[in-house]
């Protein structure tokens, strides 16, 4: 009976975590500073609710060669914040939008 009851007790803990928003603020953004990586952004602020990634020339070769630009997307409420990688690093000015109100 003891069993069960903990395993009912686990169980409402993993739904009521899973149920957590997360909660981001221009706090979180001010750490996000020019030149980190993807990854180093996504360490402050979570994965992004959107990746936009444009196409580049395929050749390194090619004179027309550029590092593929990547934009993460982050939507709160109706707050959207964008941020603006090129070579998975993120851009001076790269950042645009706000969370705060």
């Amino acid at each position: 009976m003891r069993k069960a009851f903990q395993m009912i007790l686990a169980a409402g803990l993993l739904t009521a975590l899973a149920g957590c928003a997360r909660e981001l603020t221009d706090a979180n953004l001010r750490e996000v500073k020019t030149d980190m990586t993807t990854k180093e952004v996504e360490s402050i602020l979570g994965p992004p609710d959107r990746i936009e990634t444009s196409a580049t020339d395929a050749s390194a070769e090619s004179p027309t060669h550029r590092p593929s630009t990547t934009r993460y997307i982050y939507i709160q409420g109706d707050r959207t914040v964008t941020l603006t990688f090129v070579g998975d690093r993120l851009i001076p000015s790269g950042i645009s939008g706000s969370f705060d109100q």
